[in-house]
């Protein structure tokens, strides 16, 4: 898994982690959300670049 991290135009930092799939970058974390910027209180959830809620994302982890 790798971390990227971005100063936004507000001066706020957001974390994205991503893990390389068949040579791309997917957007994922298996331990927590994969965007976050703790000032815009967001908190974005992925499996392997695919986008979910908060809760369809905790029921994929406990199938893993």
């Amino acid at each position: 898994m790798r971390k990227f991290i971005r100063e936004e135009g507000d001066g706020s930092i957001t974390t994205t982690y991503a893990t390389e799939m068949q040579g791309k970058l997917l957007t994922h974390n298996h331990k927590g959300p994969a965007v976050v910027n703790k000032e815009q209180k967001i908190k974005e959830y992925y499996s392997y670049g695919v986008k979910l809620s908060k809760d369809d994302w905790e029921k994929r982890k406990k199938l893993s």
